[in-house]
């Protein structure tokens, strides 16, 4: 089955399809429905033994709503999450980092290896977490000196051991959900430094609305490095052209460059081209 009704309506197809479907998928859909933060965190084994059905099961649940697996459909129920919760005021569920890293390897490698072409040697740059840049930072392990910047503990550990960069790292609280630094602490270790460049990633890029982000801490951070950087270079995979996420972050004016991958629908393109913004499409 295929994803016609957009991420948006996930929760409400899984709602709406509870008379008709298996016995054994009706188990996982009200489970969903009852508790969608533990289905958002939980192993695909805690959670076959807490709905007492086969992993394999809860897979093709996924593959019944046009989805990959249980990473995929983890980030469509955040989505789906989202645009219930701006309808009622509620919460957005961020999908696990974990989730976020298995999504589009293939992808965020060609973004990184895209990405390494605008560093040259003595720069100051910023790297944002996630997933892509962890990827990113595994490009510059081999690169000439540079000072870099992350609130990302998972490029800090990429980069460990590379004694030619200067690593900067600031002060913060630990998203472990996120292998993260966050807070106010980073927004005051920005206040007077300047940077040449800033790599980032995002919850949500739509042209018409701008950079958004699951998380406001996040937001407010994110914020305060592309104000510290003279240029941002967003590393986006197409899956992030979607529903915007709950906080925004900067207009889509504010960006020099866009790289992506070869799935992004040209009207996007079109529109950030028209903006001003340089897009990249990794691979080609």
């Amino acid at each position: 089955m295929a994803r016609k009704e957009g991420d948006q309506s996930l929760l409400n197809k899984v709602r709406k399809d509870l008379p008709t479907i298996s016995r054994a998928f009706r188990r996982i859909a009200k489970f969903l429905l009852n508790a969608p933060d533990d289905f958002m965190h939980k192993t695909v084994q805690d959670l076959a033994l807490l709905i007492e059905v086969s992993e394999p099961t809860l897979i093709r649940f996924c593959r019944h709503y046009g989805y990959s697996g249980m990473p995929d459909f983890r980030i469509g129920l955040a989505l789906s999450k989202a645009s219930n919760g701006r309808a009622n005021n509620t919460m957005r569920l961020e999908p696990s980092f974990i989730d976020r890293t298995s999504i589009n390897q293939k992808h965020k490698k060609a973004i990184a290896n895209c990405a390494r072409e605008f560093v040259k040697k003595g720069q100051s740059i910023i790297i944002d977490s996630g997933s892509t840049m962890s990827l990113f930072a595994e490009t510059l392990k081999s690169s000439p000196s540079l000072t870099i910047f992350t609130t990302g503990l998972n490029v800090l550990e990429t980069l460990w051991g590379c004694k030619q960069h200067k690593l900067i790292l600031p002060g913060g609280i630990v998203r472990f959900d996120a292998s993260a630094l966050t807070g106010r602490m980073v927004e005051k270790s920005l206040a007077e430094m300047r940077f040449d460049i800033i790599f980032m990633g995002a919850g949500s890029v739509l042209p018409s609305v701008g950079l958004s982000t699951f998380d406001e801490d996040e937001a407010h951070q994110n914020r305060a490095m592309v104000n510290a950087a003279s240029r941002l270079i967003l590393l986006v995979d197409s899956s992030k052209f979607k529903q915007p996420a709950l906080h925004k972050i900067c207009s889509i004016e504010r960006i020099h460059a866009v790289i992506t991958d070869d799935e992004v629908d040209l009207k996007d393109v079109e529109m950030l081209e028209n903006a001003g913004v340089k897009v990249i499409i990794a691979g080609k």
